[in-house]
C-alpha cells in the first residue's frame, strides 16, 4: 500500500506536480501535498477513491480553496481538486431549479443564470465553488431572506470513499419518501464523501433594491430598529448587517475613500437593504420613510442613503482592510440575538485584560445571528506564541458557548476548529457522528481533514 502504486494506477488523473495555488489557503498559510488529482467527472472521482482506498492513500477534496478553517489546505494528503467537475449545467426555469456539477464557481453560475432573471442567492465576498459551499453550508450577507445553502439544496450526487456513487434526493420541493441523506453531506467538511453534483433551488433576481448605512443611537437601539424593519417589510428585508467602527475604518482605508457619514464614524454601524423581486414597488421610498420614523424615535443619529454599490463595496472590503493592518484572528460565530451584546461586552473586556494588543474589529450578519468577531494582531506587536493563541481562542469560544452560541456559524468545520469541536461537543454527540462517518467511509477517516470521532481526551 504505497503512494507510488496509487499514482501508477491513477495514470493521467494524478500528478506529483502541485502548483502553489493548491497549497496556499485564504488566510492561514500554505500546506504541502505529494500529489494532485484533477478528475473531470464523477466516474473519475469514483475511480480515484477506489484506488485511494485500495492503496491506503488519504485524499483531501478541494474546491476553490477560499475557506477559512483549513479544511482544504493539505497537510500531507493527496489533493483531489474538483475544479474540472463542470459537465452538468441543466436549468429548469419552470421549477426554478439548477442541476449542476460542483466544480462551478458561484460567480460562473450566477453569470449564466442572469439572462434568465434568476440567481443562486448566497452572497459572499469570496468566490467559492458550489462543492465547497455545500461542504461548509455557507450563508452570506442575505441569509436572513434566502436562507443558507442547505435551505436551497434539494438533491445531491455523492461518491463515497468506497467509490460507490449515490444520488440522494429527487430534486423535488416536497419529498418525504425517503431519509433525506443528502443533508448529512451538507456541512460535513468533505469528510463523508465527495459531492459531485447538486440540484439547487433558484430565486428571481431583485427588480429593485435600496440600501442604507446607519448610525444607531446606541447598541440598545439596534434590535428595536431590526424589529421595526422586519415587522414593516417582512421578506423584503434582504440584509441587516453590523459593522464596528474599527472594521469600518479598515474598509474605508483600503477603498481609499471618505467616510460615508456626515458626522464622525459611529461606534457601530448597520447596513440594511430592502429588495423586491417584482415590479411596481418603490423600496427606496419605503426605506426612507422607515428611517425617518427611526430618526424621530431617537433610534438613529446619522445615515448614508442611496449609494447601494458604494455601501456594499465597503462591506465587502472589511476583510481586506483588516488583513492590511496585521494578522487576523477570525471567529465565525453565531448567537441568539438577545445574547449578542452581552457576549460582545464580556469578550471585549476579557481581551482588554488578557490580550490588550488585540484590536476588536467585529462585523457580521446580525439579521441571522451571525458575527465575525475578528481580531487584528498588529504587525508591530511581538508575534503571539502558539500556546497563547490557543488560550485566546479557547477564551472566546468559552464565552460563545456560555451564551448558547455556535463556534462555527457558516465557515464550516476544519482542522482549525478540531480542538474546539472536541472540547465543546458532548461526547455522546461526537460518538454518534463518528459512527455515522465510519458507516459512510468504512473507517471514519478516509477523506477530508476533519475528524468526527471521539477526541483523545476521552
Amino acid at each position: 500500500m504505497t503512494l507510488e502504486a496509487f499514482l501508477l494506477e491513477a495514470g493521467p488523473l494524478a500528478s506529483t506536480e502541485v502548483e502553489a495555488r493548491y497549497l496556499s489557503g485564504s488566510r492561514y498559510g500554505a500546506g504541502q501535498a505529494p500529489a494532485l488529482c484533477r478528475p473531470a467527472n464523477a466516474d473519475e472521482v469514483a475511480q480515484l477513491l477506489r484506488l485511494a482506498r485500495q492503496h491506503g492513500v488519504r485524499l483531501l477534496p478541494q474546491g476553490a480553496h477560499t475557506g477559512l478553517v483549513k479544511a482544504a489546505t493539505p497537510q500531507g494528503e493527496v489533493l483531489l481538486a474538483t475544479e474540472r467537475l463542470k459537465s452538468v449545467f441543466e436549468l429548469d426555469p419552470l421549477d426554478r431549479l439548477l442541476r449542476v456539477s460542483t466544480g462551478f464557481k458561484l460567480s460562473e453560475i450566477n453569470e449564466r443564470l442572469a439572462p434568465h432573471g434568476l440567481q443562486f442567492p448566497i452572497d459572499l465576498s469570496a468566490d467559492p465553488s458550489i462543492g465547497g459551499m455545500l461542504a461548509h453550508n455557507t450563508g452570506g450577507t442575505r441569509m436572513c431572506r434566502y436562507g443558507d445553502v442547505r435551505a436551497n439544496t434539494l438533491a445531491l450526487e455523492v461518491v463515497l470513499a468506497s467509490g460507490e456513487r449515490l444520488r440522494l434526493g429527487r430534486g423535488l420541493a416536497k419529498d418525504n419518501s425517503q431519509l433525506a441523506l443528502q443533508q448529512l453531506f451538507i456541512g460535513s467538511s468533505g469528510a463523508l464523501g465527495v459531492i459531485t453534483e447538486a440540484t439547487l433551488r433558484l430565486h428571481p433576481l431583485p427588480r429593485a433594491s435600496a440600501s442604507a448605512l446607519l448610525a444607531p443611537a446606541s447598541l440598545d437601539a439596534v434590535w428595536p430598529l431590526y424589529v421595526r424593519l422586519t415587522q414593516a417589510f417582512g421578506g423584503l428585508v434582504s440584509a441587516f448587517e453590523g459593522i464596528s467602527r474599527h472594521a469600518l475604518e479598515a474598509a474605508i482605508h483600503v477603498r481609499g475613500g471618505a467616510s460615508p457619514f456626515a458626522e464622525a464614524l459611529p461606534p457601530y454601524a448597520l447596513l440594511v437593504e430592502l429588495s423586491a423581486d417584482f415590479d411596481g414597488l418603490d423600496v427606496r421610498a419605503l426605506l426612507h420613510r422607515a428611517l425617518e420614523a427611526a430618526f424621530e424615535s431617537g433610534e438613529l443619529v446619522d445615515a448614508a442613503l442611496d449609494r447601494d454599490e458604494a455601501l456594499w463595496g465597503l462591506r465587502h472590503a472589511v476583510s481586506e482592510g483588516l488583513r492590511e493592518q496585521g494578522a487576523v484572528i477570525g471567529f465565525d460565530i453565531s448567537l441568539p440575538r438577545r445574547a449578542l451584546w452581552a457576549f460582545r461586552e464580556e469578550a471585549t473586556a476579557w481581551l482588554a485584560a488578557e490580550f490588550p494588543q488585540a484590536k476588536v474589529c467585529d462585523f457580521g450578519h446580525l439579521g441571522d445571528g451571525g458575527q465575525h468577531f475578528n481580531l487584528v494582531w498588529p504587525r508591530q506587536a511581538p508575534a503571539l506564541p502558539d500556546g497563547e493563541l490557543a488560550r485566546l481562542r479557547e477564551g472566546i469560544y468559552a464565552r460563545v458557548a456560555a451564551q448558547g452560541g455556535s463556534f462555527s456559524a457558516e465557515h464550516g468545520l476544519g482542522p482549525l476548529l478540531q480542538a474546539t469541536y472536541d472540547a465543546l461537543t458532548p461526547a455522546a454527540q461526537r460518538d454518534l457522528a463518528a459512527r455515522v462517518a465510519a458507516t459512510l467511509t468504512d473507517d471514519g477517516a478516509a477523506l477530508g481533514a476533519f475528524r468526527f470521532g471521539p477526541s483523545s481526551q476521552d
